[in-house]
Parts: structure tokens; sequence; C-alpha cells
């Protein structure tokens, strides 16, 4: 914990104005697994029970309150419902990152499809390039970290969600 805050608090000291970007599902909630063809209606019943990776969270207040780090929530959705479920969850368990910065790109808009799944939280970020100069996202997905730090380059630096537990 202590590792991670420190590289959050170097990053801020070395960039003027920094956004960090938070992945949802087994980043900040503690991720069920369900068959395939059962996801969508279990998380759509289901999410707002989702248990709180509290640890996560309590190490996310903390540097919340460094002054130039603006914090924003970055996940994927597969239907409406299950967008409208997250936002009750961030409402009730992360009450200190406002909604107006939660970004919540849902598949059955056709926000995101399979072919641009990797990415697209990378171009989410990268729209985003005139308000910050440096950039963080905390995901647990290994391609979409990898595709994030291809498109960031040296503006922007990825972890891992276990990087936290360290």
């Amino acid at each position: 914990m202590k590792k991670f805050i420190e590289k959050i608090e170097k990053i801020c000291k070395e960039n003027e104005k920094v956004a960090m970007f938070i992945d949802m599902d087994g980043t900040i909630t503690v991720y069920d697994i369900y068959p395939e063809n059962m996801v969508n209606e279990k998380m759509q019943e289901e999410y707002s029970q989702a248990e709180p990776a509290q640890y996560i969270i309590d190490i996310l207040e903390k540097v919340n309150h460094i002054p130039n780090l603006d914090l924003y929530i970055l996940s994927l959705s597969r239907t409406v419902k299950i967008t409208k479920e997250k936002k009750k969850w961030l409402k009730k368990y992360i009450p200190f990152i406002e909604e107006a910065n939660w970004i919540i790109i849902t598949k059955e808009l056709n926000e995101y499809s399979k072919e641009n799944r990797n990415i697209i939280k990378a171009q989410k970020i990268k729209d985003m390039e005139n308000e910050y100069n440096y950039f963080i996202l905390l995901d647990d997905d290994h391609k979409i970290l990898k595709e994030t730090q291809k498109m960031l380059g040296d503006h922007g630096r990825v972890f891992h969600i276990s990087s936290i537990l360290v």
C-alpha cells in the first residue's frame, strides 16, 4: 500500500495536473465469475450487492486528497441495466468520487464492441488530454492495461490492481 501511494505522490509532484482512472469489476468490487450465458442476467440482478474491495477503496480515498490529482471511475458495462446498478453501487461505496467523474461505457448502447473492448478505455482517457498532462489507469485486465500504456506512452502509467497490495 505505502509503495503505491508513494508512486502516485511522485507522479503528481512531477506533473501539473493528473487524472487517475479506476476500473470497477475486479478492482474496487469483488468480481464474481458467472457462466458466459448468465453474465448479463446475474450482473443485472446482483451488482448492487457486489462486495466492495474496501482495502483498495481506503487507499483511493487517501490519494484523493492529493491536490493536483482527479479521480475518475472508468468501467465497461454490458447493458444499460448493469450501468444503472453500477451507479447505485458507486453512490453507496465511493461517495468521494463525484458522479460527474463516472465514465461507464455501455455495450448495449454501442459505446464499445468486442473488437474495440481492449482500447476503448485508452481512447476515453486520450479524449481528456487537453485537461491533464498525465494519466494513470488502475485496472485488473492485462490486455486493457497493455493497450492503454501503448496509447498513452510517456504521458501515462498503468497499474495492475495487484500493485496496490504490495
